[in-house]
């Protein structure tokens, strides 16, 4: 039998049957999940009395003025008991040191014929940039220097912006705390780890005291673009309470949903913001089929009556996510804090590998779906990068006593290497396969055309019919919540045509950096602007 042969018979039937599986469980994952949250946002959490966890807020923040105010205010007013929760602010030296670096560049913008507003992203908050660079340009030459210096100065820094702010404590709502970290290196994870050494300065105020108070406290991390639901924290509460109830311990994980549902900026114009609002669709597919989907089986999994060889073999991965993922302090202790260079991920993964309880939070919280390329392909390399070792992640909690068997940790390391084996090779082998399907007969090409349409224009079109309801579901603690992308017809026609490229781009980002490190070139990961 020469190669074709087998490409056609046995490789291309199985591959179709995988697109079909997939597609099929994909559709169920979304509709059940986002269906359980619609339901949950029906049933207000019992509000906490003094008695309830105490719950730590952070927020690390970096290059984030323009949204410290909307933020600090957002967050402080929470519906949580006043003496059993903090909100946090973390500011970083990271961010004044490159401000004094960057000022040496200076000298050739103003130089430049045509100062752009891409050329000004990281000087400025995104949102001052177009304004500024239109003052430059406007300025005469000789004077284009003086005048972008003069902005430059002027611009206060995060730690300036949430300094001015918290040295007034409000009058109702939590208390709030501001923290500045030194420059010592690192990511997200470095200034949430600086909270972690503070925590008797943060909740001893309002009478927390380490030895008796650790094992019902927990850590509650979000990103600054983030709107939560006034209900957030006594969900947090009441699914704590329950998952201590039913197994007589806390979970070490509770993650709430994030949904990239918030149109504060539109999508470019042309096949760049086409690219990007696909992709804002596949994130929230990707939130409610799979990360979702995994923590919902990982709690019955947990609860359930299952025998030990059918839980090691449905026990998923966990990735957990930084906007929204609330840890049991010891845990984050045990793990020695969180880990870089991606503090959701390779905590969600850590954890996984251990056997720990992780539990959903009922309650969605809102952010931002990426509306620039660069940082979309930043996300997705970094998240591969962090995901494509799972057996440096069991190394690093190999000291640490775990409720899965060797052969169940090994199982989950081979699943994790499968899925980014899939995520590398699986877009072109699956199309290679659909194409090869008008040849392998009537049945394989209606099968391959059904798995396209499963996985693609049906899944994408129930997605853009979900989003209005979705963002309903959170009630916002002040004012008004930007609304949801919604798309044009005519855009959502374009969506549900181009859906199944979608699985294509994902690859930019993976493929670019390991193509860069063959080169012997290195990869930067920036922040997303905003």
């Amino acid at each position: 039998m020469t190669v074709a042969e087998l490409w056609l018979h046995f490789a291309v039937p199985v591959l179709i049957a995988l697109l079909l599986a997939r597609g099929l469980w994909a559709l169920v994952a979304v509709e059940l999940c986002a269906r359980w949250l619609l339901a949950s946002a029906d049933q207000d959490p019992v509000p906490a009395d003094e008695e309830g966890p105490w719950l730590v807020v952070l927020l690390p923040m970096l290059r984030e003025q323009a949204l410290v105010p909307e933020t600090m205010a957002a967050f402080t007013a929470l519906d949580y008991p006043r003496e059993r929760a903090a909100v946090v602010v973390i500011t970083t030296e990271r961010e004044e040191t490159a401000r004094r670096r960057d000022r040496d560049r200076l000298p050739v913008l103003a130089a430049t014929s045509h100062l752009a507003e891409a050329q000004l992203r990281g000087l400025f908050p995104r949102a001052r940039c177009g304004d500024i660079a239109v003052q430059v340009n406007a300025a005469p030459r000789e004077k284009r220097l003086a005048v972008l210096t003069e902005l430059y100065d002027a611009e206060p820094t995060t730690r300036e912006t949430v300094a001015t702010l918290a040295e007034v404590q409000p009058a109702v709502g939590l208390r709030l705390v501001h923290l500045h970290q030194p420059d010592t290196g690192g990511r997200k994870a470095g200034q949430l780890n600086h909270a972690i050494n503070h925590l008797d300065g943060i909740l001893g105020p309002l009478g927390w005291h380490d030895e008796d108070d650790a094992d019902n406290t927990f850590l509650c991390v979000y990103d600054a673009d983030a709107v939560p639901d006034v209900r957030t924290l006594n969900s947090f509460a009441e699914a704590a309470t329950r998952h201590r109830a039913r197994t007589g311990r806390p979970p070490s994980l509770i993650q709430q949903q994030r949904l990239p549902l918030l149109g504060r900026r539109p999508f470019p114009s042309g096949a760049t913001g086409l690219i990007l609002a696909g992709e804002w669709l596949y994130q929230l597919r990707r939130s409610l089929g799979i990360e979702l989907a995994r923590i919902r089986l990982m709690q019955w999994l947990t609860t359930a009556q299952v025998p030990s060889p059918i839980r090691a073999l449905l026990r998923p991965m966990i990735y957990g996510v930084g906007c929204g993922m609330t840890v049991h302090l010891p845990t984050v202790r045990d793990l020695g804090g969180f880990p870089e260079p991606m503090e959701d991920l390779g905590t969600g993964h850590r954890l996984s590998l251990l056997g720990a309880d992780i539990a959903p939070a009922p309650i969605a919280v809102l952010d931002e779906p990426y509306t620039e390329s660069r940082g979309l392909t930043n996300l997705h390399a970094l998240a591969f990068l962090t995901s494509a070792r799972p057996d440096r992640h069991t190394k690093a909690v190999a000291h640490l006593p775990s409720t899965l068997s060797p052969i169940g940790k090994v199982l989950l390391v081979l699943r994790e290497w499968a899925d980014e084996v899939a995520w590398l090779t699986g877009a072109p082998l699956i199309a290679s396969a659909v194409i090869s399907a008008c040849w392998s007969g009537p049945l394989c090409f209606a099968l391959a055309l059904a798995g396209v349409l499963l996985h693609g224009p049906i899944l994408t079109a129930r997605l853009i019919k979900l989003v209005p309801a979705l963002h309903a579901t959170v009630i916002p603690t002040i004012g008004h919540i930007a609304a949801a992308p919604r798309p044009t017809r005519a855009l959502g026609a374009k969506l549900i045509a181009c859906s199944p490229s979608q699985p294509f781009i994902r690859l930019a980002g993976p493929w670019r950096m390991i193509l860069r490190h063959i080169t012997g070139h290195s990869t930067t990961f920036g922040k997303t602007e905003r």
